[in-house]
């Protein structure tokens, strides 16, 4: 099931639930509010009027004080019987004389009792001829009644008729509310729910479309086709999604040029040694080099081009170890003044020969840091050497160090031929070489790793190393160590 299915689906799947939801919430409502009760008060007062005229006014008014009462009560069982209603004589304090139910004994007073005039007369005798009103029983259940006065006083006890306040039940809300709610409820949904699918369709496709194209960018990059990227539009996420991946693109794209490019170049500086000492040592083999003096040229150039393939080895295989994370340094407080007069004291016997002026520069409030130092030496060492592989004779090597930014900033800047603004960003990978043609290299015997190796042990102390050149007018590295944690052992 594809992705807009899906999101379409659940757009619909909400929808639903919503308007049941509503739909139920509504139905719990309207059986909770009462029927309309004029019809239950007219069937009332009907009882009520039918009970006077069978018997109850003529036996309060026929009938002796002393025995009227009993009369009356034995009248209303006799009805009670008959009828389905609730007939009750309260007096006019709200006291209960007769309750057919058995609710409420004789002499209890009936709490909230709700009264308002139903039938008035103009007569100033008779004002109020049928209340209506309704009551509660103790159990909660809530009553409708009608009541008369006997001998028609206004303080007398009076003849109470009652029903039940009606509840709906889901047929008569259907039937009382059909046409009035939901009916149009039902109209309005319909017309929501197409609205809605609309919308949603519209939605989905917004977040769906940007996905596929997402994955058909994916699908031509696995293909190989690193160029490929991915439109950047949709939601927020989708686009931050889309960035993300073309960044990641970017870099299998740099990753894999990183990866031929290394190939390129370590075929062809392991080829040329390895052709050298092949060439010379067949030589030998074969008698051309029979002299001694033949003999001894070609035994020199074979032990230096094995030389440089033992380095050349021994600086991947300790690159290698950099990057797997596999080399130990130990965290030890450096003071990185003295590792910088270490170096510059070993190499500049070779700036002398070259006749290049090697000067050191350190402020007097430089921070300890914490890292190998024999690995920075190693890092220094690497660039210096490459400076003076770099400037030509009678030119200057710099190298100084301050404090910056809570930590150490070393600067080596030398006045040689500098570095293209193209080769900039890639002076750090593996083999890369300014000079195309490699010969100078070779001449000058790098490998071709130093600056990896270099920033591989800065990054390692948690570091950053830069370089920064104006061709023709020097080379400028920057290396940032973070001053050691006093709290950290």
């Amino acid at each position: 099931m594809s992705l807009r299915a899906r999101l379409l689906a659940s757009y619909i799947a909400i929808l639903l639930i919503t308007l049941l939801l509503v739909g139920t919430v509504l139905v719990v409502f309207l059986r909770s509010r009462p029927l309309p009760t004029d019809r239950l008060v007219n069937d009332l007062v009907a009882t009520l009027l039918d009970i006077g005229v069978r018997g109850v006014t003529q036996i309060s008014i026929m009938t002796p004080e002393g025995s009227r009462e009993t009369q009356i009560i034995s009248f209303l069982n006799e009805e009670s019987a008959l009828s389905d209603k609730r007939l009750m004589i309260l007096s006019s304090n709200g006291r209960v004389v007769y309750d057919s139910a058995d609710i409420y004994t004789p002499g209890s007073t009936v709490r909230d009792l709700e009264r308002e005039a139903l039938l008035t007369s103009t007569s100033n005798m008779m004002r109020t001829l049928i209340n209506q009103g309704r009551f509660r029983d103790p159990d909660g259940r809530e009553w409708i009644y009608v009541s008369q006065s006997l001998m028609m006083r206004m303080d007398g006890p009076n003849v109470v008729v009652a029903a039940p306040v009606p509840r709906p039940t889901l047929r008569q809300v259907f039937s009382e509310f059909g046409q009035t709610f939901f009916v149009p409820l039902a109209r309005a949904a319909a017309i929501a729910l197409l609205i809605a699918l609309v919308l949603s369709a519209l939605v989905a496709r917004s977040v769906a479309r940007p996905l596929q194209q997402i994955s058909r960018a994916a699908e031509h990059i696995a293909g190989g086709d690193y160029s490929e990227r991915a439109p950047v539009s949709g939601p927020r996420e989708v686009r931050a999604l889309a960035e993300s991946f073309n960044d990641m693109a970017a870099r299998v794209a740099a990753a894999q040029q990183a990866q031929r490019d290394f190939l390129a170049n370590v075929s062809h500086d392991l080829r040329t040694p390895l052709t050298s000492i092949q060439g010379f040592s067949q030589a030998i083999v074969d008698g051309v080099a029979s002299d001694p003096q033949a003999a001894q040229r070609a035994a020199q150039i074979i032990h230096d081009e094995t030389g440089r393939l033992h380095r050349m080895v021994e600086s991947l295989l300790d690159l290698a170890r950099l990057e797997a994370g596999r080399v130990s340094m130990p965290r030890q407080p450096v003071q990185i003044d003295a590792v910088l007069r270490r170096v510059v004291e070993s190499l500049s016997v070779r700036a002398q020969e070259q006749r290049i002026a090697l000067t050191l520069t350190v402020s007097d409030t430089l921070p300890v840091i914490s890292g190998d130092g024999d690995r920075l030496a190693q890092v220094f060492t690497n660039l210096i050497d490459n400076a003076l592989r770099h400037t030509p004779p009678g030119g200057r090597i710099t190298l100084s160090a301050r404090p910056q930014d809570a930590g150490v900033a070393v600067v080596v800047e030398d006045s040689g031929e500098g570095i293209p603004s193209e080769d900039l960003p890639r002076i750090f990978e593996r083999f890369y070489q300014v000079d195309k043609s490699r010969q100078r290299s070779r001449d000058r015997g790098g490998t071709g790793l130093g600056l990896a190796i270099a920033r591989e042990i800065v990054e390692a102390h948690g570091g950053t190393i830069a370089a920064s050149s104006t061709p023709g007018q020097g080379a400028t590295f920057t290396v940032w160590l973070p001053r050691r944690n006093h709290a950290a052992r």
